[in-house]
C-alpha cells in the first residue's frame, strides 16, 4: 500500500473545517490505494488505464460539524470504458438509451451493500491517519478485488459477482462490453448465468426477445432489456 506524501498527511492533521478535512482525507486515501486520484468536483477517487476508468464514489455526511463529527463514506464502485461508449454511439440500434453520464458504463455497485465498513471518521486530528489507514486496508481487500474481477474480458463471465446479474443489474452492459471486446463466447456465458440465476424472470427475458423483432425498445435496467440485448447481439 502506497504511503501518502508527508505534506498531505500534515495538512490532514492540521485541517479544521469539515470540508477541508474531507477533501484532504480523500486525497490521502487516493494515494494509499495506488493509481487513484481525488477528483474534488465529483467527490470521487478515479483510476484511469488504457481507456478504462474505475471510480470510487464518496459522500460527505450531512451531520459534519467541526469538533463534533467529520466523516465521509465510500458510497459506490463504478467501471467505465471509453471503447464501449464509442461503440454505443456508433451502434445506437444495438443498445438502449442511457443518461449521457452513463454512456460508457460497464457496471456499478453500491459499496454500502458490499460492506458495513465504509466510513472514514476523521473528527479527532490525532486519529485521522489511523482511521484512514484502516479504511484503505479494507478497500484493498474489497473494492480493488471487485475492480480486478471485471478487468479481463477473457474470464469476466466466471468472475463477475452474482449481484451484478440481477434482472435490474448490469448484465446488459456487461454483455455489450464483452461483445465490443471481441469476447462473444464470454457474453453468451454471462447470458447463460443470468438465466440460471433468475428463473422467475424467463417470461420477461423472452418478452425482451420479442421486442427485438419489432420497433419497441425496452428501458435500461429491466429484465426485458437483458433479453432484448441477448437477441440483438445474437447471443441466443
Amino acid at each position: 500500500m502506497t504511503s501518502p506524501q508527508p505534506d498531505l498527511v500534515a495538512r490532514l492533521v492540521q485541517a479544521e473545517q469539515p470540508t477541508d478535512v474531507v477533501h484532504v482525507g480523500a486525497a490521502c486515501l487516493a494515494q494509499k490505494l495506488g493509481g487513484f486520484v481525488w477528483v474534488k468536483s465529483k467527490l470521487s477517487l478515479e483510476r484511469r488505464t488504457d481507456g478504462r476508468r474505475e471510480v470510487i464514489g464518496l459522500a460527505k455526511s450531512k451531520y459534519n460539524r467541526a469538533g463534533h463529527l467529520v466523516e465521509f463514506i465510500v458510497e459506490s464502485l463504478t467501471v467505465f470504458d471509453d471503447r464501449l461508449g464509442a461503440w454505443r454511439r456508433a451502434n445506437a440500434a444495438l443498445t438502449v438509451s442511457r443518461p449521457e453520464s452513463a454512456e460508457s458504463i460497464v457496471c456499478a455497485s453500491s459499496f454500502l451493500d458490499m460492506s458495513s465498513e465504509h466510513r472514514a471518521v476523521l473528527t479527532h486530528p490525532g486519529k485521522r491517519v489511523a482511521n484512514l489507514e484502516q479504511l484503505a486496508i479494507h478497500l484493498h481487500e474489497t473494492a480493488l478485488p471487485w475492480f480486478a474481477s471485471m478487468e479481463d474480458p477473457r474470464c469476466l463471465a466466471q468472475a463477475v459477482p452474482d449481484a451484478l446479474l440481477t434482472p435490474w443489474g448490469f448484465a446488459q452492459d456487461l454483455m455489450e462490453f464483452l461483445v465490443t471486446a471481441g469476447q462473444t463466447a464470454q457474453a453468451r456465458a454471462v447470458w447463460a448465468r443470468v438465466r440460471d440465476l433468475n428463473p422467475n424472470h424467463q417470461h420477461a427475458f423472452m418478452a425482451g426477445h420479442d421486442m427485438a423483432r419489432s420497433i419497441d425498445r425496452p428501458c435500461w435496467h429491466t429484465p426485458e432489456a437483458v433479453g432484448w440485448s441477448a437477441a440483438v447481439l445474437s447471443l441466443m
